[in-house]
Parts: C-alpha cells; structure tokens; sequence
C-alpha cells in the first residue's frame, strides 16, 4: 500500500513539474455614459485607423509628424446635440514620452502623440502621467478631436509597430 501511495505521488509529482503555467490578461474598457455618440478615426483626411509614421534616423526624433483626428458623424445617434466637454481616455503602452513599441526590431522607439485643439490647453502630450484630455464637445462633429503622431527613433533599428485604445465619456 505504502508502495502503490509513494509511486502515485511520485507520478502527480512528476506531472505537475512538467506542466507550464502561462499568466495572461485581457483588458475590459469602456464608458458609462448619459450620451453615447461614436468617434471615427481619420489619417489626413481619409477616414483610417492605421497611422503610416514613416522613416526616422537612430535616436532622432522625425521632422513630419502625422496629422489623425477623432471625429463624429452628425448624423449619427447621439451625435448631434453635443454640449460640454468630451474627455478622450488612452490605454494603451505608454511611457514617459509617449507609446512605446509593442512589436518590431525598434524597440525603443516611440510614437509622440499630441492634441492640437483640446479644450483647456491646445496642444497637450499623451503620456503615462497624461491619459485624459478633455475637449469641447460641440467641436466633435466639425473640427473633431485633433491629434499629430511623431516617431522618435531609439538606438535600435527596424520596423516600429504599437496600438492604443481610447474611450470617450461625454459631460
């Protein structure tokens, strides 16, 4: 019996050791909100999501920056009667300077994101310390929420590539 017990152990033992335990998160994000009205991303001009930042030297910081805005139809429900303020909230891998680099061989490089019309201070950085921008919300549907997108190149070289989520919560 001691025998059959001590082999049984010895084989669970055996078992658990070999096993790898992987530790992943999923990410829940969203707004609780009285109006509802959602934002398309456009990249100079044309309604896209997929900022091209182009080419930047080691350790430079690029000379044309992005233009990308955050804009709603007004035709849309819930579009077209906005007051107040619209606070715009970024997730994503940010650092001290801006989103860092999720993939690719340059992976000290990162995207400077900043706003062009928010609503207290015009032109605000998007950083760790500063996810949050408010904007004014009538703007939404003509001028949008205004953002450029600039590549700061680290010591190393090669493809950049990194993704944020923002929200909206209209006040």
């Amino acid at each position: 019996m001691k025998k059959n017990l001590l082999a049984v152990s010895a084989l669970a033992l055996a078992v658990m050791s070999g096993s790898a335990m992987a530790v992943n998160e999923i990410q829940f994000l969203g707004v609780v909100t009285d109006t509802t009205c959602d934002l398309t991303p456009s990249v100079n001009g044309g309604v896209n999501s997929l900022v091209q930042l182009g080419s930047v030297t080691k350790n430079a910081i690029s000379t044309t920056p992005v233009d990308f805005v955050l804009k709603a139809d007004p035709a849309a429900t819930g579009c077209g009667n906005l007051t107040g303020k619209a606070t715009i909230g970024w997730n994503g891998p940010f650092n001290s300077e801006g989103l860092k680099a999720q993939g690719g061989a340059a992976t000290d490089a990162v995207t400077l994101i900043s706003t062009k019309n928010a609503q207290t201070t015009a032109v605000q950085s998007i950083t760790q310390s500063h996810l949050s921008i408010d904007f004014d919300a009538t703007k939404l549907t003509t001028d949008g929420a205004q953002f450029t997108a600039t590549l700061k190149g680290g010591n190393d070289v090669g493809d950049y590539n990194s993704t944020a989520a923002y929200v909206v919560a209209y006040n």
